[in-house]
């Protein structure tokens, strides 16, 4: 999966597992830290034995919205993502709990930023937008799967992950990887081809690259209101395939163009 991602250009992996599997599993919290040191510093070994570039693993953790959280965050169990104060955090994909905002904003007043995962699966999310939001002009960052954007997980769910970027709510799409395959594999260019369809090469660097290492970085990404006339409205599912067949050398370049202009990006924010 590693090799997978670097190919693919991907440079850092945040290794976040879910903590009620973990806890299920009887792991101690304090070793996934350790553990991805040591999957970190196995990949640089393997780079370098094959003369080629390492991609960075860096802890993390991805906790439920539910009524536990506010004790591992109390009880100093909840893991950030790289020691950072940004904490990512999966709604549930029907109803959101009770008080889920209150909750949410709990958090906020501890200094602590939850990063909402996929809330474009989330039903309430879909049928009421505005609450996310309100959410978002609250301080919280929202990260878009990949796999919603490419259409696997349905297309009422790709619409909502479309119009959540297009509307610019949205900071972060990330893989939320599982497997070497779809629908949650490594690979990421299809949808960062589909957003940049959808608002431009520019916003889905941001969305790729420069955000999410303002968040490793532990700094708040600040959204960019999207112009009018750039929006795409799509009223069909676009095409959802990979095309695999692309030589890697393609790959590289694309790659390569994009963490160009990140560097560009991130001059230019200092």
């Amino acid at each position: 999966m590693a090799r997978m991602a670097m190919l693919d250009g991907t440079e850092i992996i945040v290794a976040t597992p879910h903590y009620r599997d973990v806890e299920l599993a009887s792991i101690a919290y304090e070793t996934v830290p350790e553990l991805s040191n040591t999957l970190d510093a196995a990949l640089r070994n393997d780079g370098a034995s094959r003369n080629s570039r390492a991609i960075r693993v860096l802890s993390g953790m991805i906790h439920r919205l539910d009524t536990s959280l506010q004790y591992l965050v109390d009880s100093d169990k909840a893991v950030t993502l790289n020691r950072t104060r940004f904490l990512l955090v999966e709604p549930p994909f029907t109803r959101l709990p009770a008080h889920a905002d209150d909750m949410i904003r709990r958090l906020l007043t501890q200094r602590l930023v939850p990063v909402i995962a996929h809330p474009e699966r989330n039903r309430e999310f879909q049928r009421h937008p505005k609450r996310l939001r309100n959410l978002v002009d609250d301080g919280v960052i929202v990260q878009i799967a990949s796999g919603s954007i490419m259409g696997r997980n349905g297309t009422n769910v790709q619409r909502t992950a479309e119009q959540f970027i297009s509307d610019g709510i949205a900071h972060v799409v990330a893989s939320e990887m599982h497997s070497s395959y779809a629908p949650r594999s490594p690979l990421l260019t299809g949808a960062f081809n589909i957003v940049s369809n959808l608002v431009g090469e520019r916003e889905a660097i941001n969305l790729f690259e420069v955000n999410p290492a303002m968040i490793l970085e532990g700094r708040s990404p600040q959204l960019i209101e999207p112009d009018e006339g750039s929006k795409i409205l799509r009223k069909f599912p676009i095409s959802t395939g990979i095309r695999t067949n692309k030589p890697i050398r393609s790959q590289a370049r694309r790659a390569l163009k994009r963490r160009l202009h990140r560097v560009k990006q991130l001059i230019n924010r200092v």
